[in-house]
């Protein structure tokens, strides 16, 4: 399967590649969002597999439109299977939409990888401080406590992932500490790493001491945690409240009352199911969609 998306990819290349690699400069931000998501891939190739997988939507959407249309038409009714200008319509409809959509995909998903990962990195920011506080407050040099916390990626996760980056660079690229932590602040996605990265870096250039710096924004950057989730709390407590409201209390009034009219005949059983059937469960999994899409984990 690998081998086959590889050769897939390698076709698009050699069609379009040449294409976008003369026009690079034009999709900067998009080679900026590859690299933040983690996504080594060159902007030209990219784009190029965009392209191609953008055609190959495009055909299976005319194919499969044709097919299901013959099989309803000439096997099913049993009627003279026919091309008119309508399917003509429909079919270059189909293809568009389906071009675009899977090239506009292409096109933001690495964005959409970089917004994932920025909220991971912020998540475990924190507590990822507080070990590079701990191991600074006994005396541990900055690159060894980045070198540590590179290899602790199943506690502090894409933090781990990105301080890879500066092990990589000081000990394969031969960059001194300095110039590999900024190397990572122009790359990593979370604005909340860059502040704390370049706050280390201009301490260490004014001859302060990085391990006061680490103890003092460990202290900042857990508080501000607390207070996320003490607001975090006070939403959870708000939403609880519209839900017993909304979702408890209100659909049983109206499901007695229903019932009632219901028995006197001057209401309908539809209506009473939409509420039982449809109101409520889509309105109980729509909160859990926003508590999930508000969570601080």
């Amino acid at each position: 399967m690998m081998g086959e998306t590889a050769s897939i990819d390698r076709i698009a290349f050699r069609l379009f590649g040449g294409y976008f690699a003369r026009r690079k400069a034009k999709y900067e931000s998009l080679r900026e969002e590859l690299i933040k998501a983690k996504l080594y891939v060159p902007v030209e190739e990219w784009l190029a597999k965009a392209v191609l997988y953008s055609i190959i939507a495009a055909v299976c959407v005319a194919i499969v439109y044709l097919v299901m249309k013959y099989i309803i038409i000439a096997m099913l009714l049993k009627d003279e299977f026919l091309f008119g200008s309508m399917d003509a319509a429909i079919i270059m409809g189909g293809i568009l939409v389906s071009f675009f959509s899977t090239y506009f995909g292409f096109y933001s998903y690495p964005r959409l990888k970089s917004w994932e990962r920025r909220g991971k990195i912020d998540r475990a920011l924190p507590y990822a401080i507080g070990y590079i506080s701990s191991m600074a407050s006994i005396g541990v040099i900055p690159y060894e406590i980045f070198k540590k916390l590179s290899e602790a990626e199943d506690t502090y996760g894409e933090v781990s992932i990105e301080m890879k980056q500066v092990v990589r660079d000081v000990r394969l690229l031969g960059f001194d500490f300095l110039t590999a932590l900024k190397n990572l602040a122009t790359l990593t996605p979370s604005t909340k790493m860059r502040a704390f990265l370049q706050g280390a870096i201009t301490t260490a250039l004014s001859g302060g001491e990085m391990g006061s710096y680490f103890i003092k924004i460990s202290e900042e950057y857990m508080k501000d945690r607390r207070l996320e989730y003490e607001s975090f709390i006070e939403a959870l407590g708000l939403y609880a409240e519209f839900y017993v409201v909304g979702l408890v209390v209100a659909p049983l009034l109206l499901v007695l009352v229903l019932s009632i009219m219901c028995f006197l005949g001057g209401a309908s059983l539809e209506l009473l199911g939409a509420i039982v059937y449809i109101l409520i469960p889509l309105g109980t999994a729509g909160f859990i969609v926003l508590i999930g899409l508000s969570s601080l984990d």
